[in-house]
């Protein structure tokens, strides 16, 4: 695996467990939001950590953590994939795996193979303006391909966080209750508003432009249904 980063300690990244982060090199969308462009654009300028560093990091954490999320980037990407879940797991730890959601036939695969215990996809826009938001302009299906994920996902009964970033210039409330229905159509239960975060990100003027503040989504979240909630900044869920 293309390791390039590990943050040691997490109480917000697995909702409910003591985890580690690992991030993997490479991504195929160009999200305007993303917040590790370093990753998207030139991974190699990040260190590596080798698996043998990896895994002598898990075994000396034994006990002291529960679960792996192992994010990007976009894992996916990643054709040893499932060897390194089948290699988490068998250590001992839950797995919570963060995805774009568009390889839904190597996610089904995954999952029926080695699988998960949770899922954060994401979910990006409305369908209709799925591929300008994510930099896939002549991608007609990239929509149809995460609702797909989702619906696996939820096939599989995973603890599953559907996320969607949100900034006021990119999603407006009518664009995020468009989303609530497609999201409801799919039998999501259970949907996550994350507030932006001002750092670096590829579209360097979004930092600098007005966005919702966190009363802003929470009144948004309520206007759209108790199945609905926000996480701010902190990574901590506000309501």
């Amino acid at each position: 695996m293309d390791l390039r980063g590990l943050d040691k300690f997490s109480l917000v990244d697995y909702p409910g467990k003591i985890s580690c982060i690992v991030f993997t090199g490479g991504c195929n969308l160009r999200c305007p939001f993303c917040h590790n462009p370093c990753l998207v654009f030139d991974p190699t300028s990040q260190p590596r950590v080798t698996e043998k560093e990896f895994f002598g990091f898990l075994a000396q954490r034994k006990g002291l953590l529960e679960g792996v999320v192992i994010t990007g980037g976009e894992p996916m990407l990643h054709k040893d994939l499932a060897d390194f879940i089948r290699r988490i797991r068998e250590s001992g730890y839950l797995v919570k795996l963060d995805s774009n959601g568009t390889f839904p036939a190597e996610l089904e695969q995954l999952l029926d193979s080695v699988g998960v215990d949770a899922m954060g996809i994401d979910y990006k826009a409305p369908a209709a303006r799925y591929a300008a938001m994510t930099g896939r302009s002549e991608d007609e299906t990239i929509a149809q391909r995460v609702q797909r994920s989702i619906r696996a996902a939820l096939a599989h009964q995973l603890d599953l966080d559907v996320r969607t970033t949100v900034h006021k210039r990119l999603l407006s409330a009518d664009d995020l209750r468009q989303m609530y229905g497609e999201l409801g159509e799919l039998g999501v239960k259970l949907w996550t508003l994350q507030q932006f975060n001002p750092v670096e990100v590829i579209d360097d003027d979004l930092p600098t432009e007005a966005t919702y503040s966190d009363h802003d989504l929470v009144q948004i979240a309520r206007s759209l249904g108790g199945n609905v909630r926000v996480r701010g900044l902190s990574g901590r869920v506000i309501i």
